[in-house]
């Protein structure tokens, strides 16, 4: 343990240069708009002085702990490259960037590994050097100069509930396509995209939609055998839409739909309210997802992702305050996915983020779920540089035979997680770090839960250090 912590220190000074998705808004790192004639004297120039460069270094530890005679599991990650944003001219511009990754220790990742593979190739656990991609590259058109308002096409990445960036490894997922945002009226934003293909994170490659399902593993059937549908999914496109309203202050409703072709639809609704008292901020907020197939019958069982006649309905809610002096704050949630079916959303294209959404363990592929989480956050000191959060919930599944519920077997579980982020400053400034502990038990009689439906999913500890350097 002291060679891996000797590592992570060396490397976390001496990583090579990358970039990274720093910025919550991308445009805040994009130089500003500009019609005036410029004092250069070439195309070079103007793309040189006025286009922006920017590098992100990063390195990432993971340990995972299992009971008794499964094994453990490490991996030390290092990684790096740039990203450069051109000026916009003529309201146009164009952005492009790479990464490139390195194992540098890890122990035997094999296809039973959930956490630590994915710091590298999920579809090549031998892979420990070429593990190389481009990632963004588009261009973008802004409708007026104050760039609220824009059309892309190319590599990028986008944030929605559920199709996003999932940011916990190494490097996020990026999707290819046409996407649009407008924003430029006071109380409506509305979003929407084609995607035709992706490349997820924890991968190197690039992906058809259809192709991209199932990589991270394929869980069980309907029927109760093992599912194998990767390979067999004839998907081409993503149609995305959203609108969001603000009717009146502190009162935010959000409307998404995901359109798969030949394989599902899915409404998402969000609705959260906002109410000052002294000095708190109180929340309530709501989510409905309802999912349909649109899946063709034909293919074997085993080869569906979802059956033909499928569907699940997902709600979640939340009740939370904040203390605005010194940004502390409490939530209290629930979500419930009703025993119709399965909630379906390939892993590979994002997290869900229902509120009872907590580190390492996600409820997609569960039917007939019940899910209490309580949370905690707050800032540490006055700057904001020391943030806390701390997660404890319980999970209520089907039993582990039910596949028709449980996709991957998953026992019912608590689920406790503890994280702390710092931001240093000074000469340091654009280093960031992050630690996290999760403990996961089991909540079903273990004499009853075949050792495999435990194995990296309950009686477990799992530690992750990151190391960040944006500049």
């Amino acid at each position: 343990m002291f060679r891996i912590f000797i590592l992570i220190t060396t490397m976390s000074v001496a990583a090579v240069a990358a970039y990274g998705q720093h910025h919550d808004d991308e445009a805040e790192a994009i130089p500003l708009l500009y019609n005036e004639p410029l004092p250069h004297d070439s195309l070079k120039r103007v793309l040189h002085d006025m286009g922006k460069f920017e590098g992100h270094l990063r390195t990432f530890f993971m340990n995972t702990a299992n009971q008794k005679n499964n094994p453990d599991y490490y991996a030390l990650a290092a990684g790096g490259g740039l990203a450069y944003y051109s000026p916009v001219i003529k309201h146009f511009q164009v952005g492009i960037s790479g990464f490139i990754i390195y194992n540098l220790s890890s122990s035997d990742l094999g296809p039973d590994n959930r956490y630590e593979l994915g710091l590298f190739d999920a579809e090549d656990p031998d892979n420990h050097e070429d593990l190389d991609r481009l990632e963004n590259l588009y261009l973008r058109y802004y409708f007026n100069s104050h760039r609220r308002s824009f059309v892309q096409l190319g590599k990028f990445h986008i944030s929605t509930p559920l199709m996003n960036l999932q940011d916990t490894r190494m490097r996020p997922n990026i999707q290819e396509g046409l996407w649009a945002e407008f924003k430029d009226w006071e109380k409506l934003k509305l979003r929407g995209g084609w995607l035709w293909s992706t490349t997820p994170r924890s991968t190197v490659e690039w992906y058809g939609i259809g192709e991209s399902v199932g990589i991270y593993g394929n869980g069980t059937a309907v029927n109760g055998e093992p599912a194998e549908y990767e390979g067999h999914i004839d998907s081409k496109r993503i149609l995305i839409a959203n609108a969001e309203w603000e009717p009146v202050k502190n009162v935010n409703y959000q409307y998404w739909n995901y359109h798969v072709d030949n394989l599902f639809n899915v409404a998402l609704q969000k609705l959260e309210v906002k109410k000052r008292y002294s000095r708190k901020t109180w929340l309530a907020g709501f989510q409905y997802i309802w999912q349909t197939s649109i899946s063709e019958a034909g293919l074997a069982t085993e080869n569906q992702y979802i059956s033909p006649d499928e569907e699940s309905h997902v709600l979640s809610g939340r009740v939370a305050f904040t203390n605005n002096g010194n940004e502390q704050g409490w939530s209290l949630n629930y979500s419930r996915i009703t025993s119709h079916g399965r909630f379906l959303f390939p892993r590979e294209w994002g997290t869900e983020t229902l509120y009872t959404y907590n580190n390492r363990e996600r409820n997609e592929g569960a039917g007939d779920l019940h899910a209490v989480m309580l949370e905690h956050t707050r800032h540490l000191d006055k700057d904001r540089r020391v943030f806390f959060r701390g997660r404890a919930g319980v999970f209520k599944l089907p039993d582990v035979t039910n596949a028709r519920l449980n996709k991957y077997s998953m026992p019912s579980y608590y689920h406790l997680t503890l994280q702390a982020n710092y931001k240093f400053a000074g000469y340091l400034k654009g280093l960031e770090t992050q630690m996290l502990y999760t403990y996961k038990g089991n909540l079903d009689n273990e004499n009853e839960v075949q050792p495999i439906s435990m194995h990296n999913k309950t009686q477990m500890h799992h530690f992750g250090l990151r190391m960040d350097y944006y500049f």
